[in-house]
C-alpha cells in the first residue's frame, strides 16, 4: 500500500487533474533530460501502487484527505513538444470516463510553465482512482513538499 522497501509511505501533493467531484485523476510530470526527480516512487509507481493524497484544506493548511491507487502508468518517455506529451498521455491514459481536452492541457498552469522550457523533455503520467476518503489528517511536514510533489514519510499511522 504505497510502502517503500523501508516501510515508509508515499504522499502525493494533490490528486492530479480530475473532473469536479470525480474520484479518478490523471497526474503527470515533465522534466528536461538529465534531471533526476527526487524523491520519486520510480520502482513503486505502477498499476496497483497505493499512496496518500494531500490537499489544501478549506480552513487553511494541508491534510491527507484520501488514499488512491494507480490504475495505469506511462513510464518516463522523451517527447519533443507539449503537443507530443499531451498525445502520449491521452493515448495511454484517457478514455470515455476520464479525458482532458487539448485546450485544458495547454491551459494548465504547470504545463504553461513547462511549455516555455526547452524541448525535448521527459513525460511520465499515471491514472489513479480514490479508493478511500480519510481524515483530513494534518501532519508536520505537509506544508512544504519537495519540488517533485511526492513526499516519502515514515510518520503515518492511518
Amino acid at each position: 500500500m504505497g510502502r517503500t522497501d523501508k516501510g515508509d509511505v508515499w504522499i502525493r501533493l494533490r490528486a492530479g487533474w480530475r473532473r469536479p467531484g470525480g474520484d479518478r485523476a490523471v497526474g503527470w510530470a515533465l522534466w528536461q533530460p538529465g534531471y533526476t526527480a527526487h524523491p520519486w516512487p520510480r520502482d513503486e509507481l505502477r498499476p496497483s501502487f497505493t499512496y496518500y493524497v494531500c490537499d489544501d484544506l478549506p480552513g487553511g493548511g494541508r491534510g491527507i484527505v484520501s488514499r488512491a491507487t494507480a490504475t495505469g502508468v506511462l513510464r518516463p518517455t522523451e517527447v519533443d513538444s507539449a503537443g507530443s506529451a499531451y498525445r502520449l498521455v491521452a493515448e495511454t491514459l484517457f478514455d470515455d470516463d476520464l479525458a482532458m481536452a487539448p485546450e485544458e492541457w495547454y491551459a494548465e498552469r504547470y504545463n504553461r510553465g513547462k511549455s516555455a522550457r526547452p524541448w525535448p523533455q521527459s513525460v511520465t503520467a499515471w491514472r489513479a482512482v480514490v479508493t478511500e476518503r480519510v481524515g483530513p489528517y494534518v501532519l508536520p511536514g505537509l506544508t512544504a513538499f519537495p519540488r517533485t510533489g511526492w513526499l516519502r514519510s515514515a510518520g503515518i499511522a492511518l
